[in-house]
């Protein structure tokens, strides 16, 4: 965390924020003011709430039932073997809406058939820039699938429960949704989003939010003492047990664990991969093209080998998105992933792993 705030801050230093693309970007959503209710009103007494990237520890006992949509935490969730233990409990209730038989299908009491987008409407934010889009059903949807918000009306209904809000339409939900009252959203409407599909925020062009100031007491972009350095853990990887650090970026051919299944797309990715310096490969005997075992205290994972000097000596790297049921081994790269917080943020720490790689040897070696 403190890494990035680091990589962030580098611009302000240079003053290159204050040009287009001259920033740094995680996501627009902080300037895009829909009026986003979670209605915790409704409650009547606190709940508990638990975090996603701590699901193997949140998953005790005490939960009885999992209702997981939009999500595939067997695949996408840190200690995925401790994941699987969790979701294998016989006094655990898991509720599951899919399209497809993920890996986290395999652990499900019901499996419900969930619409695809071009089968539900659907009002859509940027994450990467200032536009509203649309999404207009272009078909109806097969069988028995259900969007998520039917879905839940539904099951509003099946409870008897009497809140009105709980059973506002899709339409009402997207009118909601743009009746913030910011600036940015004046003019925009439901009926003028189904006609024209996308609409631009209103925002300047080219947008620099804060090319005129700073919302701070000065004005100016303002440096705080922040937190103490972290190290990463891989700092402490020379001497140890573990002494590789493993990094896991997104492929090119999945989007996460969607598309996972994709016949092309799995072709295209070659499977698991994990790339090791030639130095590192040497000293383990490890070749191009081997099946290799990718392993910590945690868990492991099976890959093929590429020798490469696209990483340094003493780092490796694996993507992400594969599906376990489809991998060697019968588990991904999540699976050498601690559950622990990041020092900023409380995200997962999918980048700071220590690892070590070590040839599968075959059953007649």
């Amino acid at each position: 965390g403190t890494a990035m705030r680091t990589i962030a801050a580098i611009p302000a230093v240079t003053g290159d924020w204050r040009h287009p693309g001259g920033g740094v970007a995680y996501s627009t959503s902080g300037h895009i003011h829909l009026n986003i209710d979670t209605r915790d009103d409704l409650l009547a007494a606190p709940v508990r709430r638990l975090t996603m990237t701590r699901l193997a520890d949140g998953l005790d006992e005490s939960v009885k039932c999992l209702w997981v949509y939009a999500a595939n935490p067997v695949g996408s969730t840190p200690d995925q073997d401790r994941v699987r233990e969790r979701l294998a409990r016989e006094d655990l209730f898991t509720v599951v809406m899919e399209q497809f038989p993920t890996d986290t299908v395999d652990y499900a009491d019901i499996v419900l058939p969930a619409t695809m987008q071009i089968e539900h409407t659907d009002l859509h934010s940027g994450y990467g820039h200032m536009y509203l889009v649309w999404n207009e059903p272009a078909v109806e949807p097969p069988g028995e699938c259900l969007s998520t918000t039917e879905t839940f009306r539904r099951l509003a209904r099946h409870m008897g429960l009497t809140e009105p809000s709980l059973y506002d339409s899709d339409l009402e939900l997207a009118e909601q949704l743009l009746a913030s009252g910011h600036p940015s959203l004046d003019g925009i409407t439901v009926d003028r989003l189904r006609k024209e599909g996308w609409v631009r925020l209103n925002v300047p062009r080219p947008f620099v939010p804060f090319a005129d100031g700073f919302p701070t007491p000065s004005g100016r972009l303002e440096f705080g003492s922040g937190p103490a350095y972290v190290p990463p853990r891989t700092a402490s990887a020379a001497g140890g047990p573990y002494p590789l650090a493993l990094v896991t970026p997104a492929p090119h051919t999945f989007l996460n664990t969607t598309f996972g299944n994709n016949p092309e797309l799995l072709r295209r990715s070659k499977g698991p991969r994990v790339v090791v310096h030639p130095e590192d490969a040497a000293s383990r005997g490890l070749r191009d093209g081997q099946r290799a075992r990718v392993f910590n205290a945690v868990g492991g994972f099976e890959a093929v080998v590429e020798v490469s000097d696209r990483v340094r000596p003493g780092v490796v790297a694996s993507t992400k998105g594969h599906w376990r049921k489809l991998s060697p081994g019968g588990s991904t790269v999540n699976a050498v992933v601690e559950e622990y917080d990041a020092d900023l943020g409380r995200g997962a720490v999918y980048h700071d792993n220590l690892v070590e790689v070590a040839p599968v040897m075959s059953e007649t070696t």
